[in-house]
């Protein structure tokens, strides 16, 4: 039987007995109706896990002490993604943050591109929103570290980053295809919006030194482009066999 995973700040799960967070609290007792004795995992969202068990509930708290450290049951990709996405309208960028979660992406960031259909303070409005499908996707998945979502930014300002690790720029056109192998663990790629990029964002890219890449000749949707993407990167250099 699968065990119901939950989020627990660290400093709780140190403590050894602890009371629920609110809102896990609530999903525990009236979602999933869990009773006293039940057997759980607890996450600490940094990478580490453990077995606890639920020791009292009620309509004021939901109460458990950590019985020991377990292996997660999702382990984490040797290769660190950060993704830099161009924010889509409606729930399909919904979509682009949960299969990132379940696909091993250490770090999200939302964008906005010349072309883009929202803007950063509409982005912004939806950053709780998104930090929840994160967490949910997490505990469905088996991940004991939770995938950052970064504040949105401009893509030129993602572009102008740290440059530590290899970094891709996928584009519809004037780009090759993968074929080198990443030289480190880090690995940031940037994946454009609905109507593709604008020259002058390719352009930007180039000598910002970032390599141009494409996914082949078909035309994908925004959402279908950052999966495929993902888990081509994780095929190719991570842990997807």
């Amino acid at each position: 039987m699968t065990l119901r995973r939950f989020h627990i700040p660290r400093n709780l799960i140190e403590a050894g007995t602890f009371e629920f967070p609110a809102a896990e609290a609530h999903h525990a007792r009236d979602v999933l109706r869990l009773k006293s004795g039940a057997e759980i995992r607890v996450f600490d969202g940094e990478g580490s896990e453990y077995a606890a068990v639920v020791d009292d509930v009620d309509r004021n708290a939901v109460r458990a002490t950590v019985i020991g450290p377990v292996e997660p049951s999702a382990p984490e990709s040797p290769l660190s993604i950060t993704l830099g996405s161009v924010v889509i309208p409606g729930e399909r960028y919904d979509l682009i943050v949960q299969k990132c979660v379940e696909l091993g992406i250490v770090r999200l960031v939302p964008l906005a591109s010349i072309r883009s259909e929202m803007t950063l303070r509409d982005i912004s409005k939806r950053m709780v929103r998104w930090e929840r499908i994160a967490l949910d996707a997490a505990k469905q998945c088996g991940r004991a570290k939770l995938m950052e979502i970064a504040d949105p930014m401009d893509v030129s300002q993602f572009l102008d980053g740290p440059s530590s690790g290899e970094r891709l720029f996928f584009s519809e056109r004037d780009g090759g295809p993968i074929v080198q192998h990443p030289t480190t663990d880090l690995l940031s790629a940037v994946i454009g919006p609905k109507g593709g990029w604008d020259d002058s964002e390719i352009a930007k890219a180039r000598d910002a030194g970032f390599t141009i890449v494409t996914l082949g000749g078909r035309i994908m949707r925004a959402e279908t482009a950052a999966i495929a993407l993902t888990a081509i990167l994780q095929h190719r250099f991570g842990d997807i066999n």
